[in-house]
């Protein structure tokens, strides 16, 4: 599988295409070839893996500033359903780091919803990214599959692709903290029930007082959607206020633990 840079309109055709296919987006939330060409020539990247000749996956970033620091932001990355669990989102993400690295960045962001535990795990366990950000419905209505019926907050993990932390993660010589030990050793922010295999949020707790806390979350957030909407939009409710609450006071999530059904966020304070 080749991963390299785009290069012509096809290609970017074609990224647009995959957009409409990963995330059932309507039109005007495409982000067409005009927008892709350019961000390729005013330093960011459009990145595609091809597989005999045709693009199945793209990444696509641009520099940020934030009023103190330039770092690189990690727009979108898409592939294609029958290329997904292949690894290749991981090559991209590699792909994407040496690109930023050369530009002598260190710090690449980006945004995706707190409650997606496939995205929690591949960016945290496997990327490294530490995050202490959060933003309430970002986008609004969105068009996406993935957003209908909730509100669009979004988490923004921070990945230092220079850091011991995301080199160790990235060679696989980080072991990831087991889910029975992160019940036992890290507070629950929430006072979570599990029953029928079915994760039910209860009262907000305040702040724990140590150095660590949980977030329980759903472990299939799309498939609670389609059986109990009500139950999906509550547990945004539970997870908007803990991890506001937790990150105001000081706390950062560093892993996220997975078993039994279950999908939990590890935080430690700063």
């Amino acid at each position: 599988m080749l991963v390299r840079r785009l290069r012509t309109h096809a290609e970017y055709l074609a990224a647009e295409d995959i957009q409409r296919v990963v995330w059932n987006f309507p039109e005007r939330e495409v982000i067409p070839l005009n927008e892709l060409v350019v961000a390729q020539r005013i330093g960011g990247h459009v990145l595609g893996a091809f597989d005999r000749g045709r693009l199945v996956a793209f990444c696509f970033g641009i520099p940020g500033f934030d009023g103190r620091k330039v770092y690189h932001y990690s727009r979108m990355t898409g592939v294609l359903p029958a290329f997904q669990n292949s690894g290749l989102g991981f090559r991209l993400k590699l792909a994407q780091r040496r690109f930023v690295l050369a530009q002598g960045l260190d710090l690449v962001r980006w945004t995706f919803d707190p409650l997606q535990s496939r995205n929690a795990r591949f960016n945290i366990e496997k990327l490294g990214c530490v995050i202490d950000e959060y933003l309430m419905n970002v986008y609004g209505q969105s068009g996406s599959r993935f957003n209908q019926g909730l509100e669009t907050d979004r988490f923004v993990p921070r990945w230092w692709i220079r850091s011991k932390r995301v080199a160790d993660r990235l060679a696989g010589r980080s072991k990831s903290v087991p889910i029975e030990e992160g019940f036992a050793s890290f507070p629950a922010a929430i006072e979570a029930e599990f029953r029928e295999n079915v994760a039910r949020p209860g009262r907000v707790r305040g702040v724990p007082r140590g150095p660590r806390a949980s977030v329980e979350i759903p472990s299939d957030i799309d498939a609670m959607k389609q059986r109990d909407l009500i139950l999906a939009q509550a547990w945004r409710q539970a997870t908007r206020a803990a991890f506001r609450s937790l990150f105001r006071r000081g706390f950062a999530v560093t892993g996220f633990a997975t078993g039994g059904g279950r999908s939990l966020y590890l935080l430690e304070r700063a």
